[in-house]
């Protein structure tokens, strides 16, 4: 758990990088080529030695695009902050669309250069911008830990470093905290944010520019690498949430919500509370005391639509009976309630000890969704198994959550 954390992001680093080493199929100097620079000319050798002529000698095709490409995001950025300023919603979406679209443009010419089908490219582009990246973050971090700051998080292109706050400076408020309180987690905040820009305005260069993204005043991580959560303080306020549950498309709402409910705890550092509450949620599935409605899972189901009206699902999976979702979609056409290829199928597991498990479609017109019942055991195992990857920081793994106590050893004394 780490307080007042800034988050520094490399802006664009694959086509900054391309721009700024002037990478391009059209700029490799192959060694086996006529044309070799002499001792004088300009050029950008790779961590892996691919050398590229600078731009003054010859400016690269992708640079050039990538550069117009770069200008008219930022344009569209600066669009949003107006809108946002004049309170227009539908202009600030609009050019966030259009900035995100550049943005994937801009990054598809890397995964171009990196793949083995273009016929323009060449195994010294891709993996030169990759070996420059890891040079930018390394180069980066060790510099913020010479002037001894703490980086406690990195991954492509972000950094999480510590901001240095007065020494006790609160990283969360509560609802009966004084003024005296109140006045010194503004003032770690403010810290935090100046230094933000401090950092990302001293560090930036060429191919290299730093962005101060966001400020946390409270993260945790552990276990496995791009798992985080944080409490996001700046620019605006939110929770972040990066490599749990509640970002797969395949959770159900009792989870996600629960889970949210626990990173509150975890931000707060009250390990008691969160693992009382783990064990109730896990607690609630395994009594079934939990609406059916909040354990709704819903995935996408391929299927073609035959002349006679009949579906087809063995076209598109191998195995269509042992897909949960094609098995809740063949009840509802067997119903009579229509099936739509690509359709999201809702459902709810009611045996998974059974193989395939057995499942049944929601029907939002029935009483209950139409659900018989639901397994206990089967929610409460992914719960378990979920909130453990949280929980683990406190002494409690999935396995005893799930059984709602835990095993004394020798080293819990």
């Amino acid at each position: 758990l780490h307080p007042w954390i800034a988050v520094l992001d490399f802006k664009s680093m694959y086509p900054s990088i391309m721009i700024g080493n002037n990478v391009c199929y059209t700029t490799r100097i192959d060694p086996s080529h006529p044309e070799q620079p002499a001792e004088a000319d300009p050029t950008h050798v790779s961590p892996t030695e691919a050398v590229f002529w600078s731009a003054e000698h010859r400016k690269g095709l992708v640079p050039t695009l990538l550069e117009d490409l770069m200008n008219q995001r930022d344009e569209h950025k600066a669009q949003i902050k107006l809108a946002r300023k004049d309170e227009q919603a539908e202009k600030e979406e609009f050019h966030d669309s259009m900035q995100y679209a550049v943005k994937i443009m801009m990054n598809s010419f890397y995964g171009v250069f990196a793949s083995g089908f273009y016929r323009f490219t060449h195994k010294d582009l891709g993996s030169s911008i990759t070996a420059w990246a890891r040079q930018n973050i390394k180069t980066i971090i060790q510099k913020l830990e010479d002037e001894g700051h703490h980086v406690v998080y990195s991954d492509t292109d972000s950094i999480f470093v510590c901001s240095p706050v007065p020494e006790g400076s609160p990283s969360v408020l509560k609802e009966d905290d004084d003024e005296a309180t109140i006045a010194a987690y503004e003032g770690a905040k403010q810290a935090m944010i100046d230094f933000g820009l401090d950092i990302a305005k001293q560090y930036s260069r060429d191919s290299a520019v730093l962005e101060y993204e966001k400020g946390l005043s409270v993260f945790f991580s552990h276990g496995a690498k791009k798992r985080y959560v944080g409490q996001v303080v700046y620019p605006s306020e939110e929770m972040l949430i990066r490599g749990y549950e509640t970002q797969r498309t395949d959770s159900f709402e009792y989870l996600t919500t629960s889970m949210k409910k626990t990173f509150t705890y975890a931000l707060a550092d009250e390990g008691e509370a969160l693992v009382q509450h783990a064990r109730e949620c896990v607690a609630s599935l395994k009594n079934h005391s939990v609406d059916a409605r909040r354990l709704i899972l819903a995935k996408s189901c391929k299927g073609r639509v035959q002349s006679n009206g009949e579906v087809d699902f063995t076209k598109d999976y191998a195995r269509p009976e042992s897909m949960a979702q094609v098995r809740a979609a063949m009840i509802l056409i067997d119903r009579g309630l229509g099936f739509t290829p690509g359709m999201k199928i809702s459902y709810v597991v009611t045996d998974a000890s059974k193989r395939p498990m057995q499942v049944h479609p929601w029907i939002e017109a029935e009483d209950d969704g139409g659900i018989p019942g639901y397994d206990g055991r089967f929610y409460a195992e992914r719960m378990a198994a979920a909130l453990g990857r949280i929980t683990e920081a406190f002494g409690w793994n999935a396995k005893e959550l799930f059984e709602g106590n835990r095993q004394t050893t020798l080293f819990s004394f």
